[in-house]
């Protein structure tokens, strides 16, 4: 096995570095997250300019705008939210992470009226990070559990017949 040179090691001591830099971004991220009123800053110390979230179902949001109006109409819907980061592994550009969520339904979400129910929901996401903004973002979610969780019965399309 060849030693390692004085390069090599310092590519590994980048790398590590940018690693750990990414997953300090997601910590912060949602903690402030949990905090912000002013979704501008936010979302401009954040998140790149050519910003992509993709969301179960195809659903596609993208840009600063497109973000800013999704989180506009989620604390609408659910408020008081917070997340805990469950797990976060980053390799290189990229951080993967699952967490849970939890807030209360005190707006209308997907024509489900106001329930005042306090939700609990599981996520998982993979973001790609250049120079310490997240330029694209997978998000996965338990979208079942929290249908049911506000009320919703899933019922077979035979039993409507």
């Amino acid at each position: 096995m060849a030693t390692p040179n004085v390069k090599d090691l310092e590519v590994l001591k980048s790398t590590r570095e940018t690693e750990e830099r990414n997953k300090e971004l997601l910590r912060h991220y949602y903690q402030e997250l949990d905090k912000t009123v002013v979704l501008d800053k936010f979302i401009e110390k954040f998140i790149s300019s050519d910003f992509i979230l993709h969301l179960p179902g195809g659903v596609e949001i993208k840009g600063k705008k497109g973000l800013h109006d999704y989180y506009v109409n989620s604390k609408k819907a659910f408020t008081n939210g917070t997340h805990t980061i469950e797990e976060v592994i980053a390799e290189r550009d990229r951080v993967a992470f699952r967490a849970t969520s939890q807030a209360m339904h005190q707006g209308e979400f997907m024509g489900i009226q106001p329930t005042a129910k306090k939700i609990k929901i599981t996520f998982s996401g993979f973001w790609l990070v250049r120079e310490g903004k997240i330029v694209e973002w997978w998000s996965e979610y338990d979208a079942l559990g929290m249908m049911q969780q506000l009320g919703m019965e899933l019922t077979s399309k035979e039993a409507d017949h």
